[in-house]
């Protein structure tokens, strides 16, 4: 019996200090180990306390906390087994048939004390009478002095106990089944230790012994656990591991022995060294860093970049190598990682050449521009320079015109021609962006008929145009080479405004009044949303008369009542906003004021007078104008005809297709079509021909000085007989003078509108002079 006892003391001290370390150990495992020993050491103590006490009182509360330890033990180990096996229990009632049979069993064999139908132990009497054959007698020496008998229940508690085992069995048994084999052995070998101590504990019950020595398997069974749940790395499974991981990263690795012979190297370092034979890793890692054989000694660690040349092809590494050294610090030997940067290097090269250039042509973009000339005005500070800027007049017309190819063929032309004529080391030129580039040449290299020449030479690309390609550009003069270099391009640009809307001048020099007229410019732009918001935009009303003098209707005018300017004609905005588009707010809100006005008038009974609003050539390219005039009129239930539209003949110098559609769509939907300013242009007759519309508005500068002149009197009345032959009503602006009057009734015009007859003036003295006078 003492080697029993001495055997399961120095395993219960093992247990322990396995116990212990797992209590310390922050693995998601630990708490299930840390159980299973806990419970573990329990009934090895009681077995001990058992084996060494004559008692009957402790040897009856050894045997029921041994009994209660080993239930609650195996439903621990089939908890720990769900855990380690990482199995997922989806129906709890396994785990509820395991709680409630371990409670069960525990509450049983706690009320042995009561009921005695577990188990009774006895001394020895000394009376000779026949024992039970389950009886197991505990000895001292050859005396026996203690009898165990097993009773009804015992039976039940073993059941319970191979129902726990069993879970924990199965459990073990279907992962060693499904996982990998580098991952098998972890499983096999504690599924190989319950195995034993259950085939042990089995044998135990066809035992005489009172003493469960079965008890030992399950103290190394434990052991096995916390070493493998909490200590073992599998060497094998490592091994592989790293090698999977050497094979599959991109980068080259290889491993050579303290006399530099390659004894590993990876498939991408086979591939980056073009080798055969891993043998040649060495002599190759040379050839590729340049590096003599006998200086390739002399470092612990070095990393470098290198380049090789294959098909035409070059490619990029960064080397590193390495000297490996033992925890004495002798050398083991050294490895090289090999890492293909061609790709990252190109991409980055590529992304530092976008950062500086444009997309399109290739040439500085605006910041690298900006920059290059801030380094040649500091390096260059007793030369002279210019700054020379252009663009494209009505570039996005040509845009939306010839398409988008054609528009970016015209760019890069620009930006070579700028190449050709940059002669001067001192030059640099770039795009700033859409249609616009500039340039800083040293004064003395500057000629006007060298960008004169560029610009003419622009629309050579494709001669079969149907409208010009014009250029511009503006020259600033630096005075102050510590002015933001925005700022001078700005100045340049400003030049070019300046004669924007003139074919003839190409090159324009700043000015300091041009600058004011940018910002009067800028300023009214950023003030034109908050005037109409409050109102400071009004519509004015310029009465239009019939022969007989009688009021028919009125063309609606726009005036800004600005709060500092005061009272604007519309010659100091206007033509501001058409450039930059911002007319099509205002004549937006100006179609709206004009319907409201005829709304009202409806419902005065004074459906009688139209109203004619204004059309931008902007218009067209900055909102849906029929579906923006037809909503108007579906809002404020209007009669359409009573809406006149008035369109210029500019509108139809480009997209003639896309607006003929939109003028016969207006018509169609019930609006008067006017045509304004007829005989302004060099095509009036060619656009009455085409131009679908229902009234014309003869400009008056056919009445210049045309009291003497018969020719210019001939013309106005064949326009006129023209226009009545074509059944289109003929409206005369402009008339200042009753002998224009007498003129214009005699060759038959329909209506006049003019100062002579009434002066635009606000809806408040329309209304007053004319509906309440009729």
């Amino acid at each position: 019996m003492m080697w029993f006892v001495v055997a399961a003391s120095l395993l219960a001290v093992v247990t322990f200090f396995c116990l212990v370390r797992t209590e310390r150990s922050d693995k998601e495992i630990a708490p299930y180990v840390s159980h299973c020993l806990f419970w573990l050491f329990i009934p090895i103590v009681s077995n001990i306390v058992l084996s060494l006490s004559p008692d009957v009182t402790v040897c009856r509360f050894c045997y029921t906390v041994f009994f209660i330890s080993t239930t609650v033990l195996r439903y621990y180990l089939a908890e720990f087994v769900f855990k380690y096996c990482n199995i997922e229990i989806k129906k709890p009632y396994l785990r509820y048939s395991m709680i409630a049979v371990t409670a069960f069993d525990i509450i049983s064999i706690a009320m042995n004390y009561v009921f005695s139908h577990v188990f009774r132990v006895t001394a020895d009497t000394g009376i000779i009478e026949p024992l039970p054959d389950h009886t197991r007698m505990l000895f001292e020496g050859d005396k026996v002095h203690i009898h165990f008998e097993p009773l009804g229940y015992y039976k039940i508690h073993l059941i319970i106990s191979l129902f726990l085992f069993g879970v924990s069995f199965i459990g073990l048994l279907i992962k060693c089944i499904k996982t990998s084999k580098l991952y098998r052995d972890r499983y096999v070998v504690i599924l190989t230790a319950i195995t034993i101590t259950a085939v042990w504990d089995a044998f135990h019950v066809f035992t005489n012994s009172p003493v469960d020595r079965s008890i030992l398997g399950m103290c190394l069974c434990g052991i096995f656990i916390y070493n493998y749940a909490m200590e073992y790395i599998p060497s094998v499974l490592l091994d592989e591991m790293k090698k999977t991981v050497l094979y599959s990263i991109s980068d080259g690795i290889l491993f050579f022995d303290e006399d530099r012979n390659c004894i590993f190297a990876n498939s991408a370092a086979m591939l980056q060294l073009d080798m055969k034979d891993a043998s040649m890793g060495f002599e190759k890692l040379l050839s590729l860093t340049g590096e003599e054989r006998e200086k390739s000694k002399d470092y612990t660690s070095k990393a470098m970049t290198c380049s090789r040349i294959e098909n035409g092809e070059e490619y990029i590494y960064d080397v590193e190598l390495h000297k490996l050294h033992d925890m004495q610090g002798k050398l083991i030997g050294s490895f090289a990682k090999i890492t293909d940067t061609t790709e990252r290097t190109k991409r980055e090269e590529l992304n530092r050449y976008l950062a500086t250039h444009d997309r399109l042509t290739g040439i500085y973009n605006t910041d690298r521009l900006y920059e290059a000339v801030r380094e040649v005005l500091r390096d260059n500070p007793d030369k002279d320079f210019y700054i020379v800027a252009s663009d494209i007049k009505e570039f996005k017309l040509v845009n939306d015109r010839y398409g988008r190819d054609y528009a970016d063929k015209l760019l890069i032309r620009i930006a070579n021609l700028f190449g050709d004529k940059a002669t001067s080391p001192t030059t640099r030129y770039g795009r700033i962006g859409s249609d616009k580039f500039g340039c800083l040449i040293e004064k003395k290299a500057y000629s006007e008929q060298i960008f004169i020449s560029a610009m003419n030479e622009v629309p050579n690309i494709d001669r079969n145009l149907t409208i010009p390609i014009i250029m511009h550009a503006g020259v600033y003069e630096i005075e102050d080479k510590s002015m933001p270099i925005s700022a001078m391009f700005d100045r340049a640009f400003i030049a070019i405004a300046s004669v924007k809307n003139e074919a003839e001048c190409k090159v324009a020099y700043y000015e300091e009044n041009a600058r004011d007229e940018l910002l009067w410019g800028q300023k009214i732009t950023e003030q034109l949303d908050n005037a109409i918001l409050h109102g400071q935009i009004v519509p004015y009303l310029q009465a239009q008369v019939s022969c007989e003098g009688k009021v028919v209707g009125a063309e609606v005018l726009v005036r800004w009542n600005h709060p500092e300017e005061g009272f604007m004609p519309p010659v100091k905005f206007l033509s501001i906003l058409e450039k930059n588009g911002m007319i099509a707010k205002i004549d937006q809100y100006i179609w709206e004021c004009a319907c409201r006005i005829l709304r009202r008038w409806k419902f005065e009974g004074r459906e009688d007078l139209y109203l004619s609003v204004n059309i931008s050539p902007k218009d067209f390219y900055m909102i849906d104008v029929p579906s923006v005039i037809i909503g108007l009129a579906e809002k404020y239930e209007l009669d359409r005809s009573k809406l006149r539209l008035e369109i210029t003949e500019s509108i139809m110098m480009n997209d003639i297709d896309e607006k003929l559609k939109t003028i016969v769509r207006l018509r169609e939907a019930g609006f008067i079509v006017e045509m304004d300013d007829f005989g302004s242009g060099y095509s009036s007759l060619n656009m009455l021909k085409d131009m679908p519309v229902d009234v014309l508005k003869l400009d008056m500068i056919f009445l210049k000085d045309t009291e003497n002149n018969e020719r210019t009197k001939k013309i106005m009345s064949l326009i006129i007989d023209l226009a009545k032959s074509l059944g289109v009503p003929v409206i005369a602006e402009g008339v200042e003078t009753v002998e224009q009057v007498d003129l214009l009734a005699k060759m038959g015009c329909d209506y006049f509108q003019g100062y002579y007859f009434a002066r635009p003036v606000s809806l408040e003295e329309y209304e007053q002079k004319n509906l309440n006078a009729s």
